[in-house]
């Protein structure tokens, strides 16, 4: 190899090496169930206190509070009180918006295990992590700074569900916001991780052609998903980096 071939040689890997340390990527992450533990601990309760101040003859057990998690908050309350009338509902489910409240939070939720460390490395690294919830933007925000892991995220996305009526499509509206928050920064498919613990999670990213984890926790049933990797620890995540 001449001197000035390796010169080529050495600018050109050099440059590479660049190019590379400048690729951006989009970590795309689900909140309950995913980077939170104990919200359906918390729920159990509320639903215990419900049938407790209506008089309502009904064992609430939290496996099965397990069982169903990830629908509505209005879905919840027609599933374990179904005898109620549709206003009935509705004023409970007012209720539970009041009592699940920033004491509650701090009762029974806290970071999912390597949560901090992992959300901070992704950071430190310079690249993206972004929050899709079916919560209110209000509700989630007031979760995340619970746990403290709010300053680790570039943009929260808030769908609030449990206000809608009728079919809602998950998946579909979490791939319109990974979308818009990828093409906004010129984030290409290939570069976007997405982390969830529900099929709908992991749909949204099969959608764009992210690359895909679904976070297991014995405590749920098991969910199947087409996830490209299937984890129990948040630290796996870290290979992408």
């Amino acid at each position: 190899m001449t001197k000035l071939t390796g010169k080529i040689f050495a600018s050109s890997y050099a440059k590479a090496t660049e190019d590379k340390s400048k690729i951006i990527k989009l970590f795309a992450w689900d909140f309950h169930g995913t980077l939170e533990q104990g919200t359906e601990v918390g729920f159990a309760q509320i639903l215990r206190n419900i049938a407790r101040k209506i008089n309502y003859k009904r064992r609430i057990s939290l496996e099965e509070v397990r069982k169903y998690f990830g629908i509505s908050v209005l879905d919840y309350l027609k599933q374990f009180f179904p005898t109620l009338s549709n206003e009935e509902v509705y004023q409970l489910r007012e209720y539970v918006k009041d009592i699940q409240n920033q004491k509650h939070i701090q009762k029974y939720i806290k970071p999912a295990p390597y949560a901090h460390e992992v959300l901070a490395k992704i950071k430190t690294a310079g690249h993206k992590n972004i929050i899709i919830s079916t919560s209110s933007y209000a509700h989630i925000n007031r979760f995340l700074e619970v746990i403290g892991v709010i300053g680790y995220f570039d943009e929260i996305f808030g769908i609030d569900r449990h206000v809608l009526e009728g079919d809602f499509d998950i998946a579909r509206e979490k791939t319109q916001a990974i979308e818009g928050f990828a093409q906004k920064h010129k984030i290409k498919s290939k570069n976007i991780v997405v982390i969830g613990d529900r099929s709908d999670d992991i749909n949204a990213g099969i959608n764009i052609g992210a690359k895909t984890y679904q976070y297991i926790t014995p405590d749920f049933p098991h969910i199947a998903t087409n996830a490209d990797f299937k984890i129990y620890d948040l630290r796996e995540i870290l290979r992408e980096l």
